[in-house]
């Protein structure tokens, strides 16, 4: 199974990098021991300084001042096969990042479009991207 990478930035002068570092660290335990094997996803999130930093083929999370969606603590979407999450920088911010980036890994494209995702006419990532969305686990180990 492929890991699914994210890149957790804040473009907040507010937040240090020790905190993203924190709340990274948090995020990556959520995926691994909490997600990972009810879904069958596998994923790494790490902290990164500046959105230029990012590897291509990361999916970001993009904590800002503004994210431009009334009445919501963040999105998650995709552009281009890209996806990509944003999260209003405010207290909590944290909680919705772990929302966030929970659910842009559950959200699953199945279409098996593969290449390089282009952004101002640079290839800026390889993706494969699957069409079908899962609204629920895969198979449930609660009984």
């Amino acid at each position: 199974m492929l890991a699914r990478q994210t890149a957790l930035v804040s473009e907040n002068m507010t937040i240090t990098f020790s905190e993203l570092g924190r709340v990274s660290a948090a995020l990556q335990r959520q995926a691994v021991r909490d997600l990972g094997p009810i879904w069958e996803v596998q994923a790494t999130v790490d902290a990164f300084e500046k959105l230029e930093d990012v590897p291509l083929g990361y999916w970001p999370i993009i904590v800002m001042d503004e994210i431009n969606t009334p009445g919501a603590a963040g999105v998650h979407e995709d552009k281009d096969g890209q996806p990509f999450a944003l999260v209003q920088a405010r207290p909590g911010w944290s909680l919705t990042a772990s929302h966030e980036c929970l659910e842009m890994l559950v959200t699953l494209r199945e279409s098996l479009s593969s290449g390089p995702h282009r952004s101002r006419g640079k290839a800026v990532s390889n993706f494969w991207s699957r069409s079908v969305t899962r609204v629920r686990p895969p198979r449930s180990r609660i009984r």
